[in-house]
């Protein structure tokens, strides 16, 4: 399928581990064809890196109480120790995407890769809560860099429309894996050592990352990206005012005087986003997209449906921590009920989108998250897994019961990068739109899935 959005010869240009890479024209004519021979090797492993993003977030929240017992940190203090790694991931993960189609989409990936590790070493080190927090943010700068480099990675491995579809569902499909298996290995460490020893479950999913990246790993990036100077600050900025103001705010008040300002940051930084990506050659966010209304239906529904999975499923550890006082490990063990179904879904997601239809399909999806949510309701604090079981494994169907497609508009819009988690059908970062735009969203494809997390 041509590329209506680069001029003839241009492309992403692909090296592979131990193979020279061609220069000049010769390296622009080739490009486009030179995709790794053997894909899936590569994919499972940035698929590592992928869980390890996820895996942070839910063996956290299943370690907060014996955290809090331990170190004794106030409320507004306790609540950052979750939070401080989602400001830094969603403030960053659009740059990161930038950032990857410039230098390479593997650099980036083995650099948060890194990084990430790093951070867990930190945290399994950590003796108060401030360097906890710090260990956090650490951690999400190597989050934000790994989820759009490894969605890029993944979409650009593949110039069939289908396996590229079932590839970024099994990306995406690590994430439930990763939240799946946070609350469960926090659970059995927790029995017998401290919290400390929850965050080594990503050192070791980490080094094993880190070790295989150089070697199964095709490095990849857009030759004619420009970063955007203006673009990157004012939506650094602007996401992670909004950010601090949603988090800070339950604790400060949502009418305090920094969480206005920071709101006022939002609304001014945003307007200049705008007004700089409408006018600049290479944006960050091509805001062209968002004239398709299929594209833009896309992006809503992908935004909302994983705000709510995410959302719902580490509300419910908490409840089940601490209002039904569950342990760490039964708590993982019931969430399975929505993980489980999850995974075991999106293998199914691309064939029935085939067989029943794009739209039956994703309103279906649609409806059973809203009645999952809807049994929640009726969970009280001692009504014990039964209205949970049913209403958590129904959300963790219908959210991969929501795949995307979409027929590209005939324009420069689609040019090139990522958007760390909605790029294809990941709504990760809106650069991932663009970069994997053309590569995800094939008219003949059916969409994979995507990503877009939100805690604290």
């Amino acid at each position: 399928m041509p590329d209506n959005s680069q001029p003839a010869g241009a492309g992403t240009v692909t090296s592979h581990p131990g193979a020279s890479r061609p220069t000049g024209t010769a390296q622009r004519a080739t490009a486009p064809a030179d995709t790794p021979a053997r894909p899936w090797p590569g994919v499972l492993t940035v698929c590592l890196g992928v869980m390890m993003a996820f895996v942070n977030v839910s063996s956290t929240i299943s370690a907060l109480a014996a955290i809090q017992q331990d170190l004794r940190p106030p409320t507004s203090t306790l609540v950052w120790v979750t939070s401080a790694y989602a400001l830094v991931v969603v403030s960053l993960v659009m740059s990161a995407g930038t950032l990857a189609d410039l230098v390479g989409r593997r650099a980036v990936f083995l650099g948060g890769a890194v990084v990430l590790t790093a951070g867990s070493v930190l945290a399994f080190t950590s003796d108060s809560a401030g360097l906890l927090i710090t260990a956090q943010a650490v951690m999400g700068v190597g989050g934000a860099a790994v989820l759009p480099s490894s969605l890029s990675i993944v979409s650009h491995s593949f110039t069939d429309p289908h396996e590229r579809t079932r590839a970024i569902s099994v990306w995406a499909s690590c994430s439930g894996l990763g939240l799946a298996v946070g609350p469960i290995g926090a659970g059995l460490l927790l029995t017998g050592f401290s919290w400390h020893a929850v965050y080594l479950i990503n050192v070791v999913i980490g080094a094993v990352a880190v070790l295989l990246t150089p070697l199964l790993v095709s490095e990849s990036r857009h030759p004619t990206r420009q970063l955007d100077l203006i673009g990157v600050p004012l939506c650094t900025v602007a996401i992670a005012s909004a950010t601090y103001a949603i988090i800070e705010g339950g604790s400060a008040g949502y009418t305090s005087g920094r969480i206005v300002t920071a709101y006022v940051v939002v609304a001014v930084t945003l307007v200049l986003f705008l007004v700089t990506e409408a006018r600049h050659h290479d944006p960050m966010l091509d805001l062209r997209l968002f004239r398709s209304r299929s594209y833009s239906t896309v992006m809503g529904v992908a935004t909302a449906t994983m705000f709510g999975f995410v959302g719902i499923a580490l509300l419910t550890v908490l409840y089940m921590q601490r209002v039904q006082h569950l342990s760490a490990l039964g708590t993982g063990v019931r969430l399975l009920a929505m993980f489980a179904t999850y995974i075991v879904v999106s293998a199914l997601a691309g064939p029935l989108v085939r067989k029943l239809g794009f739209a039956f399909t994703l309103t279906a999806g649609l409806v059973v998250m809203g009645a999952g949510a809807l049994a929640l309701l009726a969970a009280g604090p001692f009504t014990g897994y039964g209205p949970c079981g049913p209403a958590c494994s129904s959300r963790g169907s219908a959210r991969r019961c929501s795949p995307r497609r979409q027929r590209p508009p005939r324009s420069t819009a689609f040019r090139a990068s990522r958007r760390a988690w909605p790029a294809p059908r990941s709504t990760c970062s809106a650069n991932s739109a663009r970069s994997s735009a053309r590569a995800c969203w094939a008219p003949s494809s059916p969409r994979g899935s995507r990503t877009t997390w939100k805690t604290g």
